[in-house]
């Protein structure tokens, strides 16, 4: 499957899992845990884009502005046209991806005899913003660093998502008493199982860009706002 096919199926996948609000809470626990893979895929998309575009500065812009205007839009969609703060607007995954991809910058600097110190400073620096004002930074950023370094090494990086995902299990699975009610709350708090579940699509990807055309290359600059625009208003409107 092709970088562009690739991106398209996880679209889908975004969609079902940002229309819960408008299903049972047991259907979007269930809808959230099927679209864990959905992140990881686009991150590890990213940094594909990062190795081979042509031209790094812009591409790392064209992130930044990107979550630039959704901050803007989300901003005043929040202020001015959505009246219930249950359905405010606060992803932006492009400010992830963009400090995910200064994250692999910095690594590769480290790597051509830069400053070590300095470029280590920087690179934490860049992973504290992520993990405290960045969506899914947290998770994000180190599975981008992760998934650059051992490109080449398949089988250690698979280890290692799947090794974080089931060090981390512990810490989002609790016991309310009865198991039904304790495995919605798990669904809804299964981020950490991104990592081992982006495993399988990372195989059907087969390195090739795919399509290229104006169209598929700023598809998902624009879906993925306005798909969460018109999602969020629309249940401000209508729940």
């Amino acid at each position: 499957m092709t970088g562009t096919a690739l991106k398209f199926l996880m679209a889908f996948l975004m969609v079902l899992d940002h229309i819960g609000m408008f299903v049972s809470p047991h259907l979007a626990a269930i809808l959230h845990f099927i679209t864990r893979p959905v992140a990881p895929v686009f991150a590890y998309l990213a940094m594909e884009g990062y190795i081979h575009t042509k031209d790094r500065k812009k591409y790392l812009l064209r992130l930044y502005i990107s979550a630039a205007i959704m901050f803007i839009g989300s901003y005043l969609i929040n202020n001015f046209i959505i009246s219930n703060p249950e359905f405010y607007i606060h992803n932006n995954i492009f400010f992830t991806l963009a400090l995910g991809v200064t994250a692999l910058l910095i690594y590769e600097k480290i790597q051509l005899n830069y400053s070590k110190f300095l470029g280590l400073l920087m690179l934490t620096t860049i992973i504290v913003i992520a993990m405290y004002f960045a969506e899914g930074g947290v998770f994000i950023v180190p599975f981008m660093l992760i998934a650059f370094v051992m490109k080449d090494k398949p089988k250690v990086r698979n280890t290692l998502f799947i090794t974080l995902s089931i060090i981390m299990i512990p810490s989002v699975w609790q016991d309310l008493g009865n198991f039904n009610d304790s495995l919605d709350l798990f669904f809804q708090n299964s981020d950490i199982l991104m990592f081992a579940m982006a495993i399988p699509f990372l195989y059907l990807y087969n390195g090739k860009r795919g399509k290229n055309t104006t169209f598929t290359k700023y598809f998902f600059y624009v879906f993925y706002p306005l798909h969460l625009w018109i999602i969020n208003i629309l249940a401000d409107k209508i729940l």
